[in-house]
């Protein structure tokens, strides 16, 4: 169960640089076909942080696309991991643990973030049987089956409802959407995280899903994916999800379409069909490449969004797709 303990650091005595801890905050604002996502990691071993914030404006193949873009790494550790007060500008305080947030941001080029977020649902434990229906019992068998390896030893999803305005490039906007936010902590090695997919979907305020999946790199379309663990939040209340399928449309390696198909603890199904509207590339790790998009949803008539993040990691990707130097192009091989 999450309580209020797991907003403090969760560092072990054999942290060193490998242990992270870490908040993922997307605000949406389907509207206006923006995107604006908020990354903090910690390395509580060696007392450093990255900060990413970044804003998506359009949809693109490239970060030189992007809005807004500030990274930084090697900041000094926040003392509280409740209560992060960073040197770029960034705000992050747990007003009521774990389920409420206030995030602001004073950044540069005169772009801000004002944002209150109220949790809609208790934190669903990924390793929790009464919230999974995937948790393991063992750790081994937690890490195998999470969505992100060690890296996920402790993780948590929570949908919850995000009030307040952002100003990107001196224009503001008002913010009051529905999205899921995460923490993680757990041994995370960038070189060797599998592929995953974090997949979130809203439809109005009283029914929302979130889906994790294991990637295959290798298997075709419509069974490349695997259910981790996944919810519904259905007028309130949360429901384990039992079964997924899923197939993608791809623009190369990046997925702009997606049909899915969820079925929860109580044997409803629910089919929806996404296409992405705003989104790039996102490296949180210099390993790793992260295709993020905000998906518009469609479900039995009813319009939603969702931001998705299929991440792949660059060494898996190079040993299936590096190429010599005397090697065909893909593109000229394919005519």
């Amino acid at each position: 169960m999450i309580t209020a303990k797991d907003l403090e650091y969760h560092t072990p005595p054999d942290a060193g640089h490998t242990w992270a801890e870490t908040y993922f905050f997307p605000i949406a604002l389907p509207e206006e076909h923006l995107l604006v996502t908020v990354y903090v990691v910690v390395r509580p071993g060696i007392g450093v942080m990255v900060n990413d914030v970044t804003v998506y404006g359009a949809l693109s193949d490239t970060r030189s696309d992007l809005l807004y873009f500030d990274v930084q790494p090697h900041l000094p550790a926040p003392k509280l991991w409740a209560d992060i007060e960073s040197p770029t500008g960034l705000k992050i305080k747990a007003v009521k643990p774990p389920r409420d947030y206030r995030i602001d941001y004073v950044g540069y080029n005169d772009t801000e973030i004002h944002v209150d977020w109220i949790g809609m649902m208790d934190p669903f434990d990924i390793h929790n049987p009464a919230h999974s229906p995937k948790a393991a019992k063992t750790k081994e068998q937690q890490h195998a089956g999470s969505g992100l390896g060690a890296a996920w030893g402790g993780h948590f999803d929570m949908t919850g409802r995000v009030t307040g305005t952002v100003k990107i490039r001196g224009r503001e906007f008002k913010v009051d959407c529905v999205e899921r936010m995460d923490h993680s902590w757990g041994h995370r090695n960038p070189v060797t995280m599998n592929a995953q997919n974090s997949i979130s979907a809203a439809f109005d305020h009283d029914l929302a899903f979130h889906i994790i999946t294991l990637l295959d790199m290798d298997a075709p379309n419509g069974s490349d994916h695997k259910l981790a663990h996944g919810y519904v939040l259905d007028k309130g209340e949360v429901f384990g999800v039992t079964d997924l399928e899923l197939t993608n449309t791809r623009l190369g390696v990046a997925v702009v379409g997606m049909d899915m198909k969820v079925t929860d603890v109580r044997g409803k199904v629910f089919h929806m069909h996404a296409v992405a509207d705003v989104g790039a590339p996102w490296n949180a790790y210099a390993a790793t490449v992260t295709w993020t998009a905000q998906m518009k949803w469609l479900l039995d008539g009813r319009q939603g969004y969702g931001c998705v993040m299929e991440t792949m990691g660059i060494p898996g990707m190079s040993v299936r797709r590096g190429r010599w130097f005397t090697d065909k192009q893909p593109s000229i091989a394919a005519g």
